[in-house]
């Protein structure tokens, strides 16, 4: 191989070389830059510690990237600074699917649930922070087993969403009211 055919192949090597550690390095970061993620697009339209539902997916005009038009969603945004928020729903006799999926501030999942996984005929779940995880657990008593789902949030701020299957077009409004059975709320201390 000549010198000037060695050249141009390791220039353009070197110039495949910086153009993908550029695009690997751009697809990390964006999500961390990016001013409107998931949670500000939440925010936009629920309260702290409160299921609100979120508008109905029209194509174009989705408040979150691919949503399906036959789910209903509502979502709670949760601000552990202030102590521990709790989830809950009664399922008893439920007909539909409710599904939950928990997310920390950047829009990253750490647990998901669904109706199907819940104990005693209700979805009972407390989001903590490590400290208050800590507190809480130094109040339980040895032989007793804590009567909810404790998850330790990886930041004091996220946001629950919640979904109902509508199985039909006519259905929607039951999966709307499947969603109104959830509550979303600051837990006060045990004393």
């Amino acid at each position: 191989m000549s010198d000037r055919k060695l050249g141009w192949t390791i220039h353009l090597l070197a110039a495949l070389i910086i153009a993908g550690l550029v695009h690997i390095v751009t697809i990390l970061i964006l999500p961390r830059v990016a001013s409107r993620d998931s949670y500000a697009r939440i925010a936009s339209v629920a309260p702290i510690n409160r299921f609100t539902p979120l508008p109905d997916a029209r194509t174009g005009a989705e408040l979150l990237p691919m949503q399906d038009p036959a789910l209903a969603r509502s979502a709670c945004r949760f601000d552990l600074s202030a102590g521990p928020v709790r989830v809950r729903a009664d399922v008893r006799g439920l007909e539909g699917m409710l599904t939950l999926s928990f997310h920390d501030r950047r829009g990253g999942s750490f647990y998901a649930t669904t109706d199907r996984g819940a104990l005693r005929g209700g979805i009972d779940v407390m989001l903590l922070t490590r400290d208050q995880m800590t507190a809480l657990e130094a109040l339980d008593l040895e032989d007793e087993t804590p009567q909810e789902l404790r998850l330790m949030a990886p930041t004091h701020e996220g946001f629950v969403l919640a979904g109902s299957l509508a199985l039909d077009a006519g259905d929607l409004d039951a999966a709307r009211k499947r969603l109104a059975l959830l509550s979303c709320g600051r837990e006060s201390p045990r004393r």
